[in-house]
């Protein structure tokens, strides 16, 4: 573990697993004093670092002042890509994370970005740039890169939907369009008349490596009718997921919920479930079921378990598919942020990768209309 000294604060650079793994108490603590996305914890940033880590280089930096840790910034370093002769600087989790963002000890958030940001200063040169994806538009950065002596752009990389929650069903159903409270009202009642139905939350250790498995089936069986990859589309891509739920069980902070007729699981949904809030992960539903709307009654009986637990909010995280928009109309972005050095190269790595961005995102928005 390298060390490094600004503005009186000590910044531990973590550049091998074995000391990242060394922090995980230290990562925990600080989680419990943050504010946290299921994509920063220990458990999502180490398990993301095991299967998609090769090629990159381990960058965490944890930033302690005179009593203790106050913060982590979980980057890792990438070189070439997308042919630019430049190292970015990025997050763990970068492309198949939601929220990525810094871990900050709760009234510590002005040393630490001040800290942070000078000592980004003496790294970033002409030949490197700071490459920030699915940065929460109410982070704590932005103020202090403006602020600094580095160039900077940034642009929307995604939209994502989320409900505030009121305190019973039935006041989210009477905020819904009355076509649509209608139907999923008839829908949920439709199917538990029909069948001998159940919805649970997979509770059991020793369930969760069937229950993902169901899941992905019943997901890639959809992409694959449609002819497209799906989200579960490698062994490599399963197997972090089947980890994270492992982890995240233990955490208490996984929700996988089942939709059953009798014994048989018809309709699965992946959430996280950290801070109040619920994260709506990914889904998947028996064709053979889809007559019955089981994804929708699915995703309602979802919503209906946060609403009794007390939940504040319900996350469905990146994406601005048209059928989220029949469950709320609220909405939030993410940006992708890139700063580098104040340059004739620097400008041209910033003017590339944001306009990269935008390409992006004009294919995410055809494919989320269809």
């Amino acid at each position: 573990m390298d060390e490094g000294k600004i503005l009186d604060i000590e910044i531990k650079i973590i550049s091998d697993v074995k000391t990242l793994l060394s922090i995980k108490d230290i990562w925990h603590e600080l989680e419990d004093n943050s504010k946290m996305y299921p994509f920063n914890t220990f458990e999502w940033v180490v398990n993301w670092w095991k299967y998609f880590g090769s090629g990159k280089k381990l960058w965490v930096l944890l930033i302690v002042d005179n009593y203790g840790p106050i913060g982590i910034a979980p980057f890792m370093i990438t070189f070439g890509e997308m042919g630019l002769p430049v190292r970015r600087i990025k997050f763990i989790g970068s492309n198949n994370s939601d929220y990525l963002d810094f871990v900050v000890r709760h009234g510590c958030e002005d040393i630490f970005y001040r800290s942070l940001i000078k000592y980004l200063e003496t790294v970033i040169d002409q030949f490197t740039v700071l490459d920030l994806e699915h940065l929460p538009e109410d982070s704590g950065i932005y103020p202090y890169i403006m602020g600094s002596g580095l160039y900077y752009d940034y642009d929307v990389q995604d939209i994502c939907p989320y409900i505030e929650l009121p305190s019973t069903w039935d006041e989210y159903l009477d905020s819904l369009d009355g076509k649509f409270r209608r139907n999923i009202k008839y829908e949920i009642k439709r199917y538990f008349s029909k069948h001998d139905g159940n919805f649970m939350c997979v509770t059991d250790e020793n369930e969760i490596d069937d229950s993902m498995d169901r899941l992905i089936e019943m997901h890639q069986a959809r992409w694959r009718k449609r002819h497209m990859p799906g989200a579960f589309y490698t062994k490599r891509i399963r197997n972090f997921h089947k980890d994270v739920a492992f982890d995240f069980l233990e955490r208490g902070i996984l929700s996988l919920f089942e939709l059953r007729d009798k014994n048989k699981t018809v309709a699965s949904l992946l959430s996280y479930h950290i801070g109040g809030k619920r994260y709506y992960y990914i889904s998947g539903y028996d064709l053979n079921y889809s007559r019955l709307s089981v994804g929708a009654v699915t995703l309602g009986l979802s919503i209906k378990r946060s609403i009794e637990v007390g939940d504040e909010i319900y996350d469905f995280l990146r994406g601005d598919e048209k059928y989220k928009e029949d469950w709320t109309n609220n909405k939030k972005r993410n940006m992708r942020l890139v700063v580098s050095f104040p340059s004739i190269a620097g400008k041209f790595y910033i003017y590339y990768i944001i306009a990269q961005n935008k390409l992006i995102n004009k294919i995410k928005n055809r494919f989320s209309q269809d």
